[in-house]
């Protein structure tokens, strides 16, 4: 973020002034209230619990078939390129929370724009140390349409929507990969992401609940077709990869059912549809 005294004093002409001096200051305080204990706990989480990939012991030994691989490559490509989207979006979202003076949510999203970064650096590190390759862009092009249909609006709590849909798309990803191979390098790098993925959960229960309780139907609506449309789009995303799912053993329906009921405990937790039965818990931000 340019700060206001790195620019001349009307003309913006330097080309790191890009920002006019008048967001500049709506954007920036002196000395902020940052009086939500609850996401302050959450940052001061996020803070204490960064961890870096090295720490996952990538050169121990490992035995796979190339099969496996083909598929595991394959089936981690949507997270892959999930990963580095995501990482662009906290970068554009920041500043619109920062121009809200929702400071304390800033901080947080500081740490979870660190989460992501470290999450598509292991998934780098983890096609490297096991020679294996993802899939093509063109291959995939589900992808594009989701990541572009995600950042479309350029709201904030659009893309917080669909970043917690994501975000469960990759808790159960991750859940698999430990659950199936605990012992492996994949297994580890899930174990850990996995304690990052439920901070985030928390972060979004925490900042969309209040805000989605009382707003209108059309906007209702309009969080629900996306998350429809978004859900359309792995559809086609399942039917593309059947064949490295059914090589790993895994069933895509299966995996978008689970999906989307988990979707659907968070849609009526978050108040965009009537409960069908008690709210399911927030998930434990800080439990390994």
């Amino acid at each position: 973020m340019v700060l206001a005294w790195m620019c001349p004093n009307d003309a913006l002409v330097s080309p790191v002034c890009h920002v006019p001096r008048e967001v500049m200051t709506a954007v920036l305080k002196v000395h902020p209230e940052l009086s939500d204990d609850r996401l302050l706990k959450l940052f001061e989480s996020g803070v204490e619990r960064q961890w870096s990939g090295e720490l996952l012991q990538w050169t121990e030994p490992e035995t796979w078939d190339r099969v496996s691989l083909q598929a595991l490559g394959a089936l981690l490509t949507p997270v892959y390129l999930g990963e580095q989207t995501a990482m662009l979006g906290v970068s554009m979202v920041l500043p619109k929370l920062a121009l809200a003076h929702d400071t304390e949510a800033t901080l947080y999203l500081s740490t979870m724009g660190l989460d992501e970064a470290r999450h598509f650096r292991n998934l780098s590190h983890l096609y490297q140390a096991l020679d294996m390759k993802p899939w093509a862009t063109r291959q995939v092009p589900e992808m594009w349409r989701y990541h572009t249909r995600l950042m479309k609006s350029g709201d904030p709590i659009d893309w917080l929507w669909g970043i917690l849909i994501s975000d469960l798309f990759a808790r159960l990803f991750y859940g698999r990969l430990r659950d199936q191979y605990p012992d492996r390098i994949v297994g580890r790098l899930a174990r850990r992401t996995l304690v990052d993925e439920a901070r985030h959960q928390a972060f979004a229960d925490l900042y969309l609940s209040p805000r989605l309780r009382h707003i209108s139907q059309e906007r209702r609506d309009a969080l629900l077709n996306l998350r429809d449309d978004l859900f359309r789009t792995m559809d086609q995303l399942t039917v593309r990869l059947a064949g490295p799912l059914d090589d790993l053993g895994w069933s895509g329906q299966a995996f978008l059912e689970e999906l989307w009921d988990d979707t659907e405990h968070w849609a009526e937790r978050l108040g965009l549809v009537v409960p069908s039965k008690p709210p399911v818990p927030v998930p434990a931000a800080v439990t390994d």
